[in-house]
């Protein structure tokens, strides 16, 4: 498949989704997102297709959701709580599809999975990082909040509290101390080792496979991880289309010396904690 903003490959009953906007971190845009989209309808109506490696190109796995905006992401302090529910609701539905999914998706976290990333990272099935990797959500320093709240799911709650209100981000060996992650291994070592892991589920029975799948996620969604995502959903489009002090700042430094600034004066404020 031909895409601008993913690069789709196949080799034998493997597919590989490489998130492709290496000059943006693989930041997540709406063209990327509809992309992924469109990869994984095609994955789940291959029959020869038993398992997805996901992953970024370059030095990032992805740093979260694009925040440069424009027609197809609006500021949400300009925009309808209507309206900001329906774009939150997409990136939520895009992630769902590789939660329902029925072949398995690894991750192959090759670096920064930030924010709207580290979300993306959790709801796949395997987690496999580089020892470079970091992650967290440290979006909630500008007054943004996560859309589909899986951590407490994945972490714990006296942990998930910590990092979503501090924004604090951890490296890759703490993630899979805390479950996160799977495990890390030597960043030269990522795509092997995945892949290892892949050629396992390849030979195992594919309708075994799909009802484990199932099977897991049907005892998380029973722990109520579908309703935390439908609550919180309301919870961030009235969080987000609120103005604070902290969203005024930063989008004022925006404004006046770019998203670049605005992202420095965000973290400069904790470099002495």
């Amino acid at each position: 498949m031909d895409f601008r903003n993913l690069i789709y490959e196949r080799e034998n009953s493997i597919c590989y989704l490489t998130l492709n906007r290496p000059e943006k971190l693989n930041a997540m845009n709406a063209d990327l997102l509809f992309e992924l989209r469109e990869a994984l309808t095609t994955i789940e109506a291959d029959p020869e297709i038993r398992v997805v490696i996901l992953t970024g190109a370059g030095r990032a796995f992805s740093a979260g959701f694009d925040i440069q905006r424009g027609p197809d992401n609006p500021d949400p302090q300009e925009t309808q709580p209507d309206a900001w529910r329906e774009h939150l609701k997409g990136h939520i539905d895009t992630f769902m599809m590789i939660w329902n999914l029925s072949k398995p998706v690894i991750a192959a976290v090759n670096g920064y999975a930030l924010a709207g990333a580290c979300e993306l990272v959790q709801v796949c099935d395997i987690k496999i990082a580089s020892e470079r990797a970091v992650l967290g959500e440290p979006e909630i320093r500008a007054g943004v909040g996560p859309p589909l709240l899986i951590t407490p799911f994945s972490v714990g709650m006296a942990k998930a509290k910590e990092l979503l209100l501090t924004g604090d981000t951890i490296d890759a060996h703490e993630a899979a101390r805390l479950g996160m992650i799977n495990r890390v291994v030597p960043h030269d070592q990522l795509m092997t080792e995945c892949e290892r892991t892949a050629r396992k589920i390849t030979r195992i029975s594919q309708v075994g496979v799909k009802m484990s799948k199932i099977a897991v996620n049907r005892a998380l969604e029973g722990m109520g991880f579908l309703s935390s995502i439908e609550h919180n959903l309301e919870l961030m489009v009235h969080f987000d289309t609120s103005s604070t002090p902290e969203q005024e700042e930063f989008n004022a430094v925006r404004r006046e010396k770019g998203l670049k600034a605005a992202l420095e004066w965000r973290d400069a404020r904790f470099r002495d904690l």
